[in-house]
C-alpha cells in the first residue's frame, strides 16, 4: 500500500497546499506580492488562515517576508536549486543504502504505481502527475528506517518542484522503473549507479535550463 506524506487537515495547511501549488505550478510567478486581503477574496477564506498559510511557506522556502512590504513568491536561482539537489542527493542516497528489501507484494504495487504514473501526460496534467510520482518516490524510500532523514527527503522534494517545473515535461521514462526493478533483484550496487545516474540527468536538465534562459 503506498504511504502518503501526513500534511495535516487544518485550515491554514490547506491554504498552503492550495498556494503552494500554485507556485509549482507556475500560476504564481517569482516575485509576485501575495496580499492577505487579495488572497482571503480569491480563495473565500479569512485572513488569519491565510496569514498562517504564508508563515508556513515563508518558512519552507517558498516566500519571501519582508517586513514593510509583505509576502513575495521567492526567486528561483541556480546555486539555490544546487545546494538543494545536492542534500537531496545525499539523503535520498543514504535511504536507499538504508532500504529495506520489499516483499513481492511490495514490488508489485510498486510497479502499478509506476505504470499508472509513466501512462500521464506530465504536459497537459502536471499538478497529479507530480503528485503521483511524489507519492511513488515516498513509497521507495519509506523502505528505509531512518525516518528523519525521510522526513528533511520530503521537505526538499516540495523545494525542489518549483525547479522542476522548469525543466522539460518530455524528458522520457522516469527512472523509478530502474530503481524498482534493482530492488527486487536485491542489488544495492544497481539501486545506487542507478540513483545517481538518474540524478546526474536531472540537475544537467537545470543547469541547462538556466544557463539558455527560463
Amino acid at each position: 500500500m503506498a504511504t502518503q506524506i501526513d500534511m495535516g487537515d487544518s485550515l491554514p495547511n490547506v491554504v498552503a497546499d492550495e498556494l503552494r501549488a500554485l507556485i509549482v505550478r507556475g500560476t504564481l510567478l517569482p516575485g509576485e506580492h501575495l496580499g492577505q486581503t487579495q488572497l482571503a477574496d480569491r480563495f473565500g477564506r479569512s485572513k488569519v488562515p491565510i496569514r498562517e498559510a504564508l508563515k508556513l511557506l515563508a518558512a519552507e522556502g517558498f516566500l519571501r517576508h519582508d517586513h514593510n512590504r509583505g509576502y513575495f513568491v521567492a526567486p528561483l536561482e541556480l546555486e539555490e536549486a544546487r545546494q538543494l539537489y545536492k542534500l537531496r542527493r545525499w539523503l535520498e542516497a543514504e535511504l536507499l543504502a538504508t532500504a529495506v528489501w520489499p516483499t513481492d507484494a511490495q514490488i508489485g504495487e510498486f510497479r502499478r504505481q509506476f505504470d499508472a504514473l509513466d501512462a500521464m501526460d506530465q504536459v497537459s496534467d502536471f499538478t497529479n502527475w507530480a503528485l503521483a510520482l511524489e507519492n511513488l518516490r515516498l513509497a521507495l524510500f519509506a523502505l528505509s528506517p531512518e525516518r528523519i532523514l525521510l522526513r528533511e527527503a520530503t521537505r526538499l522534494w516540495r523545494l525542489t518542484d518549483r525547479y522542476r517545473s522548469l525543466m522539460p515535461r518530455t524528458m522520457g521514462e522516469s527512472p523509478e522503473r530502474k530503481l524498482i526493478d534493482a530492488l527486487a533483484a536485491r542489488d544495492r550496487d544497481a539501486l545506487l549507479a542507478d540513483y545517481m545516474q538518474a540524478r546526474a540527468k536531472i540537475e544537467g536538465a537545470l543547469e541547462q535550463v538556466f544557463q539558455h534562459g527560463r
